[in-house]
C-alpha cells in the first residue's frame, strides 16, 4: 500500500505528536508498506521520514516500500528536502506537491498539522465529494489533537452543508491499534 502522510514541518510542536508519528513511520516501514511525503526534514515531516528507514531497514530490499518524497522548487532551494529518497517527485508549489501526493497514495494520514495540512485534508475529501477521486483520510487524533476539527464537521453536517456521511471519506483513529483497524476496513488497493 502507498500511504500518504500529511503533517506538520514545524519542530516546537508537542512531544506526543513527534511520538506518535515516529510510531506510525516505522509501522509503515516494518509493514513493506511505501510511504508518500512532502519530502521536508524539518518537524514532523522529517520524523515520519526517518522512521519508515528504520523500520524498512529491517526487510529485504524485494520486500521493502518506497520512501516517495513530493517536494516543491522552493524546498530544494532552500536545502530542507529530506535525503535519501527512493524517488523525488520535485513539483512548483504547494498545490501541485498536493495533487501529487493524492494522486501517488492509496490513502492518506493526516497528522497534527496546521493550514497546509487542513487544505490537504479537505482537497482530498471534496475531490472524493464531487467525484475525481475515491481517496479516504485517517484523521489521526493524537492526544485529541483533530476533535475541534470533528467538532466543527459534525456541527456542518447538522447544518446540512455537508453532502451525505463525511465519515465515509473522514476516518478517525485513537490509537495505534484504531489506525490499524481502520487500514483494515480500507477496500485492497493493487
Amino acid at each position: 500500500m502507498k500511504i500518504g502522510v500529511f503533517c506538520s514541518a514545524n519542530k516546537n510542536v508537542d512531544k506526543a505528536y513527534f511520538e506518535a508519528t515516529q510510531a506510525l513511520g516505522m509501522w509503515i516501514g516494518k509493514g513493506g508498506h511505501s510511504l508518500v511525503w512532502g519530502g521536508c526534514r524539518l518537524g514532523l515531516m522529517e520524523t515520519v521520514a526517518e522512521s519508515f528507514l528504520a523500520g524498512a531497514s529491517s526487510l529485504q530490499e524485494g520486500n521493502r516500500g518506497k520512501l516517495i518524497g513530493v517536494i516543491p522548487e522552493i524546498i530544494e532551494e532552500r536545502g530542507k528536502s529530506f535525503s535519501p529518497v527512493d524517488q523525488a517527485v520535485y513539483c512548483k508549489n504547494l498545490s501541485e506537491r498536493k495533487e501529487i501526493m493524492i494522486s501517488l497514495s492509496d490513502v492518506l494520514v493526516a497528522l497534527p498539522g496546521g493550514i497546509g495540512t487542513l487544505d490537504e485534508i479537505f482537497t482530498v475529501v471534496s475531490s472524493a465529494t464531487i467525484g475525481y477521486t475515491d481517496k479516504k483520510v485517517i484523521l489521526y487524533n493524537i492526544s485529541g489533537f483533530w476533535n475541534p476539527l470533528i467538532s466543527l464537521m459534525n456541527h456542518l453536517e447538522s447544518q446540512g452543508m455537508v453532502r451525505g456521511d463525511y465519515r465515509q471519506r473522514i476516518f478517525v483513529a485513537e490509537t495505534p491499534e484504531e489506525l490499524s483497524s481502520v487500514f483494515r476496513l480500507l477496500p485492497a488497493q493493487s
